[in-house]
């Protein structure tokens, strides 16, 4: 594992590994299929699906006509994924990627597509959905995948899932209300509802937006704004198609958290708070309000940091709640304590400012039986396949990607 650079440690961390492809600033990354494949995506609108064991690329293709704002991977039976694509192009596009296809796919990486300056000509990924967004407020959509049985949040990669067989809900900014949120419905594609802005609170444009199911089943959507509010709508009963809005329970409205615009807001798996970071210093933890507007002052900030670093976006918590990192606009990584706020670590390797970042999974792997054990002495191709996949699995990943097009790989507690 590398070391991690702390205050009280002056040995710089580096990391484990750099991937070199793209020719434009890393704006989206997620890693998926239990550590083993990692999604980024640039401001030129390039997608590269990379295998975090051989730090090949597995596919990469053109997917937006503008950057992009956001990009995810899951894992789906049969071997194969599903990668979902925001771009400044105001489209919003689910991609099917086959096992079987991984050879007919391209490989050219667009750092070597510009080298040579030749167009997009290689064979793209099957093209499940495509909805028209907004993308005029670089706000990037959010999802969830939803069982409606069982009223649960199912936005996990822990299993491979056919998505088909759910319910998404996407959150994205309204396309004529810059403060407002739509939802969408996959797979149906409709527009369930759009969360209008308050006319009498000058929020300005919709900044990001998280759409999740708390633990007793209500679907909520937190936002967070140009001007520095952040809000929380709660929907609860049946997801009904026919009968979709979601309530204001935020209080205290014109109290802003943030005196600069809010930069990105992350939830963690417990869905009993979420964490905000924005231009100004500030880092804030806020509670999810359970009830109604001004109730106890359940709105109020759980805690409140000034980290003396402004510009900090892309704010990612790990799956295992603990910690959260930030990616800073000073090309400096910070990873903070989720319980206490404290910086447990500063990531210094890009030269020039980092736009996100990305967590790998932390559940245990199955360690090998003894009988794995036993024929793994023979050294078989396959054998020696398993030992490097499960060592990229057991590895504690955070992806950084950076405005120098580069992605760097680290390994931390």
């Amino acid at each position: 594992m590398a070391e991690v650079t702390s205050q009280s440690q002056q040995a710089a961390a580096t990391p484990v590994y750099i991937l070199r492809g793209h020719a434009a600033p890393i704006h989206a990354l997620y890693i998926f299929s239990q550590n083993l494949r990692l999604v980024s995506g640039d401001a030129d609108g390039w997608i590269v699906v990379w295998d975090l064991v051989t730090k090949r690329p597995v596919t990469v293709w053109k997917a937006h006509e503008g950057a992009i704002l956001e990009a995810k991977g899951f894992a789906v039976d049969g071997g194969g994924a599903e990668i979902y694509t925001h771009g400044r192009d105001h489209k919003l596009c689910v991609w099917k990627l086959r096992k079987e296809d991984d050879k007919f796919l391209d490989k050219t990486l667009p750092v070597d597509v510009a080298a040579s300056n030749q167009q997009d000509k290689g064979t793209k990924p099957w093209l499940l959905h495509s909805l028209p967004v907004n993308a005029l407020n670089f706000c990037a959509f959010s999802m969830t995948f939803i069982d409606e049985h069982t009223r649960k949040d199912i936005d996990d990669d822990s299993k491979p899932h056919e998505t088909r067989n759910n319910d998404i809900l996407f959150a994205v900014p309204n396309a004529l209300d810059s403060g407002g949120i739509d939802i969408f419905h996959l797979p149906s594609e409709l527009r369930l509802c759009t969360i209008r802005s308050d006319p009498t609170i000058k929020t300005g444009m919709v900044m990001s937006v998280e759409i999740f199911l708390s633990a007793s089943g209500d679907l909520y959507v937190t936002s967070a704004y140009e001007d520095g509010h952040v809000m929380a709508f709660v929907r609860r009963g049946p997801l009904d198609p026919a009968s979709f809005d979601l309530k204001y329970i935020s209080s205290h409205p014109w109290n802003r958290p943030h005196s600069q615009p809010v930069l990105s807001i992350d939830v963690p798996p417990s869905r009993d708070c979420f964490f905000s970071s924005s231009a100004d210093a500030l880092i804030i933890k806020h509670p999810i309000p359970t009830h109604s507007i001004g109730k106890n002052g359940e709105d109020l900030p759980l805690k409140t940091i000034n980290s003396k670093h402004s510009g900090q976006q892309g704010l990612r918590i790990r799956r295992d709640g603990k910690i959260f990192a930030t990616a800073g606009w000073d090309s400096r990584v910070r990873v903070y304590s989720a319980k206490t706020m404290k910086e447990l670590a500063v990531l210094k390797w890009h030269k020039d400012g980092c736009y996100a970042v990305a967590f790998g999974e932390v559940d245990p792997v199955p360690e090998p039986t003894s009988s794995d054990k036993a024929e793994g002495q023979s050294l078989s191709l396959a054998t020696v396949h398993n030992q490097r996949n499960l060592k990229v699995q057991q590895t504690h990943w955070l992806a950084v990607g950076s405005k120098d097009g580069k992605v760097s790989l680290w390994d931390i507690y």
